[in-house]
């Protein structure tokens, strides 16, 4: 850590005000906004505790609220990591079944547990759906506060750096494939834009979860066709050499893939449907290419696709992916991790989209 370390403060501790370090952004702009602040140190309340940041990994919404393409940022200097993992180092008073020094991982998703959609488990459905990162400053910084309910707990020979990796990314992966897509094992998934920190657990989910029958993929370079190989793509389509719709039809004899994941948009999107058999499913939880593509109505009314949107994750889902990551069956994808000073070459990664997995921020 940079001049903090945990076991410095626990529950009861006088209320002086305390310092740490985050990376944020006092205005809006693009990844030179960026800086390495001196802040307050949050305080949890009742019901929180106080995280000790081990890690926190990037994800494309840090790029979003700094280039304000979202208006979601609530005070400035705000800072991102919607991706946590760490140790409790205080506890709010109402917290029960937690001890100063439990590895924990946050689930990024805060929820008013009261709505209609919240009673029936559809938290990402919430009226007061809020994201660490996006609503919420988030875990780059040495300190973030969260709500005890918001807590898995790690497994003690799981690596604590290595968990940042899964929350944002596995979580969306999952809910989109599994409770939204339900994804079967006979069928062909293509995954559109595969070498992200979601699509490389989506790659996972369908091959090592749910076994699918063909599993394709879209990349833009030989080195990264050849990583996604590795982990499990049976047909990976280099997009700037051919166009991946015609080549997805010729692979399956005019057939098409029962189901396409598109995490990306943009002028991914016609091409996508296109991919898609009749009665195919285009399932879609990202934007990273743009959110607005020119689109082709008659392709989803002449051939009966369905067009299924997904965000992010209940706590079912959240709980539901990480048992396949404690036992091995999804593995997190860490390219790089940096130390929290490094800042700038992380999200220079990111944004030039050098990216297969993910990239940290590190404080071990």
């Amino acid at each position: 850590m940079i001049g903090y370390h945990m076991g410095e403060t626990v529950s009861g501790e006088s209320s002086r005000e305390r310092m740490m370090h985050a990376v944020g952004f006092h205005e809006h702009g693009d990844i030179e906004k960026f800086q390495l602040l001196e802040v307050k140190r949050p305080v949890p309340t009742d019901d929180e505790v106080l995280v000790d940041v081990a890690a926190a990994a990037l994800n494309h919404q840090d790029l979003f609220a700094v280039r304000e393409l979202d208006h979601y940022v609530p005070e400035y200097p705000f800072w991102g990591g919607g991706d946590i993992s760490g140790r409790i180092t205080e506890l709010g008073e109402d917290v029960d079944g937690w001890s100063i020094g439990d590895p924990v991982v946050v689930n990024p998703a805060v929820t008013c547990g009261e709505c209609e959609f919240c009673i029936q488990g559809e938290h990402s459905m919430c009226k007061h759906y809020q994201v660490y990162g996006e609503h919420r400053k988030g875990g780059f910084a040495e300190y973030v506060t969260v709500p005890a309910e918001n807590l898995e707990r790690v497994p003690e020979n799981y690596d604590l750096v290595t968990a940042a990796a899964v929350p944002l990314a596995a979580a969306t992966a999952w809910r989109a494939l599994s409770t939204r897509g339900q994804i079967k094992p006979f069928e062909d998934v293509l995954i559109v834009g595969a070498t992200g920190g979601v699509g490389t657990y989506a790659i996972q989910i369908a091959k090592n979860v749910f076994n699918v029958n063909t599993l394709y993929a879209t990349t833009s370079t030989e080195e990264k066709a050849e990583f996604l190989r590795d982990i499990g793509v049976d047909h990976v389509i280099n997009y700037t050499e051919e166009n991946f719709d015609e080549r997805i039809w010729e692979m399956t004899n005019k057939r098409g893939v029962d189901v396409v994941y598109n995490n990306v948009g943009g002028n991914t999107w016609v091409p996508a449907m296109r991919s898609l058999r009749n009665g195919g499913r285009l399932i879609v939880s990202g934007a990273t290419a743009g959110p607005n593509p020119e689109t082709e109505i008659r392709l989803i009314f002449v051939r009966q696709l369905e067009v299924i949107g997904s965000t992010q994750n209940s706590r079912k889902d959240f709980q539901e992916v990480l048992e396949y990551v404690w036992n091995g069956t999804i593995e997190p994808i860490v390219q790089e991790a940096y130390p929290l000073e490094e800042f700038d070459r992380a999200f220079s990664k990111m944004a030039n989209r050098e990216l297969h997995g993910k990239v940290l921020l590190s404080q071990e």
